[in-house]
């Protein structure tokens, strides 16, 4: 039987892994392409209302065809102005002790 957390733990192996089964050779250097891993859990378990047509292979002929786990790599756009609202709610929930205990100082 499996569980949803497994389902969802696979998923997030599969989708840490993803970006080393690219034939792009090793470099140091960080990546600004914006993209990142997209984790879609199809869990369709009991379903009746549609057929299940997310999976297009080989069948296991168990409840594991009723669910399937999709990774992606999508390129997140965000745009300047919300980049600096989120660094600006980052910097005040520190000033307001909210991410810790609020000693007076930045955390550096």
């Amino acid at each position: 039987d499996v569980s949803r957390r497994q389902v969802v733990q696979t998923g997030a192996a599969a989708a840490a892994v993803a970006p080393f089964l690219q034939q792009v050779p090793a470099q140091a250097a960080m990546d600004k392409s914006g993209r990142a891993p997209v984790i879609t859990i199809f869990d369709h378990r009991g379903c009746t209302a549609h057929a299940n047509k997310e999976y297009t292979g080989a069948k296991a002929n168990s409840q594991d065809d009723e669910m399937c786990v999709k990774v992606a790599s999508a390129k997140i756009a965000v745009s300047e102005g919300d980049a600096a609202k989120k660094l600006q709610e980052f910097i005040s929930y520190q000033a307001k002790g909210i991410d810790g205990p609020y000693t007076g100082k930045g955390k550096k």
